[in-house]
This record gives structure tokens, C-alpha cells and sequence, in this order.
């Protein structure tokens, strides 16, 4: 008989482990071995080791705690991992799980939209799904297993508040589970920046521009404490006039990337040239995020200078062609 493979779960929290609290509402309270317990089968799949990290709403999870988790990874024999959180902030735990991990051995994160007392709770169904995925022998990495679907951290976004589909890719997902099976219908992309953990953690903001704002809140930022920012801007990357000024002096202090609020397509870098347009954001200093989302920008940003990389300009630029 051969080995069944040794899967570490890892979990943080969230919906997924969530149980009427002593007052309104439910909150995080499930242990990693009671979620698994409630997978019916999952035992004559792997092998399964259960450890609890963490029982937090997912808004509270925080950059150390995600970086604690590939540190396990790294010192681990398992042969796959996956780890269990809340939704909210899913989509970035991932992603900047995927800067950190240098290594091969399948990393699922999953969770669930509807906690364990609801009706059709599909945490389990989920992290049987996660199971699938972790012992395919076409995923290595990081992915985002929820609903069947399989994504890619760099490209997935929660795009529903209380939707199962909830997660889309712009391009689709990775691979999708039918019949018990997961089927690739392209590739997972390989993205070749992890770097490993970074020292620490820059303190990198993120700000939006919308339709009349004066844009008075990047004055207020180099007294802050942040080291970099990336702004949010509309459409393809274009700014009001009055914020061009104020991000040109801030890109003399700090990095400063320029995103777009849109859920899709990439930054332009040469079609518009008025004003507040790419080309002028560009020449004022500005760098564009390409495809990626802005909080995800973020996270690329915070760990390159947190890991005092001094290139960091051409290292987030060549990270970003990809996407």
C-alpha cells in the first residue's frame, strides 16, 4: 500500500471556525483539528496534521503572522499545507505568502463564506477541495482553493460580500475541481520573485483618488511615518491636476506606485498625456503597478523594502510585467 501524503493544516481563524459567541453574532472558536474532524473522508485522502495558529476575525491577521506560517513551512517535513482563514483578507494573505515562499510544496490557502452553523456551510467542502489540490502533482506553490476553483494569489480578488463565488480572477481561475479531480486548463504562471522573509515589514499606504478631491491627505503623509504609498488612480492611472504637483513631491521623498481603483486591465504607461495622465505621472516620478491591484501593490512594495533592496524600482517593475 503506499504512503498517503502528510498534509499540515495550519489555521488562523475566520468564518470558517466561527460559532455563536456569548453575545451577538459568531466569532472565530474552532480548533484545526475540529475543522478537519468535520471532513468527512479527508482521512483516506492524506495523512493530516492540525495545528491552531490563530482564532482571528481576518481583518485582524497581520503581516508577522503570515510570515510565522512560512517559517513553519520551511522547517516542515509535510508534503503539502494548507492554511484556513477568513475570506476578507485571503486574497493578500496568499499573495504575500507567495513573495515569502521559495519553495515548491503546495501551499492552499481556504476558508469559507458561511460559518459552520449556517445552512449549506461550505468550509468543509472547501478544505476537502483544498486537500485535492495540495496532493495534485501539478500544483506547487501557493493557490487560493475556494468553490471548487483553484486561483492564482497574484491575480485573485474577493469580488462579492457574501457570495460563494466570491473569489474571481480576471483571467479565470487556475484549474477547477470536477468529479473529485482538479483539471488545469492552462499552466498555474510562475511569478519567480519569492524572496524569502524579509527583515521586516515597510509601512507602505495606500490611498484612492476619486471625482473632486484636492488630494490634501499626500501632504499629510511624510509626517506619518510611511516609507512608500501607492495610489489608487482612476481609469487607466490618471490623477486630477492638483494631485500631479503633490504626488511628484512625494515621489522625491518616498516610492511612490501608481494604481488603478478599476477591477481590471493594466496600467497605461503612454497613451494619455495631459495632465494628471500617465505619461505626466510617469515623468514626475511615479511608478506604474502594471495588472496588479493596488492592495496587492502594497504588499510587493512593503516586502522589496523591507528587504532593503536597493533596485527596488526595477525589481517591483519587472515583477509586475508578468501580471
Amino acid at each position: 500500500m503506499s504512503r498517503l501524503p502528510v498534509i499540515q493544516v495550519f489555521a488562523l481563524g475566520g468564518t470558517i471556525a466561527m460559532t455563536p459567541g456569548a453575545s451577538a453574532g459568531v466569532i472565530p472558536s474552532l480548533t484545526a483539528t475540529e475543522l478537519v474532524s468535520a471532513v468527512p473522508g479527508i482521512d483516506k485522502m492524506a495523512e493530516i496534521q492540525a495545528d491552531t495558529l490563530a482564532q482571528q476575525g481576518s481583518a485582524n491577521l497581520t503581516f508577522e503572522i503570515i510570515a510565522d506560517v512560512i517559517r513553519r513551512v520551511n522547517a516542515s517535513d509535510a508534503d503539502a499545507f494548507i492554511v484556513t482563514q477568513g475570506t476578507d483578507s485571503m486574497e493578500e494573505s496568499a499573495f504575500l505568502a507567495s513573495l515569502m515562499y521559495r519553495g515548491d510544496k503546495p501551499i492552499i490557502f481556504t476558508g469559507a463564506m458561511r460559518a459552520p452553523g449556517q445552512l449549506s456551510a461550505d468550509g468543509p467542502a472547501n478544505l476537502y477541495s483544498a486537500v485535492i489540490a495540495a496532493t495534485d502533482p501539478a500544483m506547487g506553490g501557493v493557490g487560493l482553493m475556494m468553490n471548487n476553483e483553484l486561483h492564482d494569489p497574484w491575480y485573485v480578488a474577493k469580488e462579492h460580500t457574501s457570495s460563494l463565488q466570491a473569489f474571481v480572477s480576471e483571467h479565470g481561475p487556475a484549474a477547477s475541481i470536477t468529479e473529485g479531480r482538479l483539471y488545469w486548463p492552462r499552466p498555474m504562471p510562475q511569478h519567480a520573485l519569492a524572496r524569502g522573509v524579509p527583515e521586516r515589514f515597510a509601512a507602505v499606504a495606500l490611498v484612492s483618488t476619486f471625482l473632486d478631491d484636492d488630494g490634501r491627505i499626500l501632504d499629510a503623509l511624510p509626517d506619518m511615518g510611511y516609507e512608500g504609498v501607492v495610489i489608487e488612480g482612476l481609469g487607466a492611472g490618471h490623477l486630477p491636476e492638483g494631485w500631479a504637483d503633490k504626488a511628484e513631491e512625494l515621489a522625491r521623498h518616498m516610492p511612490v506606485i501608481l494604481a488603478s481603483r478599476a477591477k481590471g486591465g493594466r496600467v497605461f504607461e503612454r497613451t494619455y498625456g495631459y495632465k494628471g495622465a500617465e505619461i505626466d505621472l510617469i515623468a514626475r516620478g511615479l511608478v506604474p503597478a502594471g495588472g496588479l491591484r493596488s492592495r496587492k501593490a502594497r504588499l510587493l512594495l512593503s516586502c522589496l523594502l523591507g528587504a532593503n533592496v536597493t533596485n527596488w524600482n526595477q525589481t517591483f517593475t519587472a515583477a509586475v510585467k508578468s501580471v
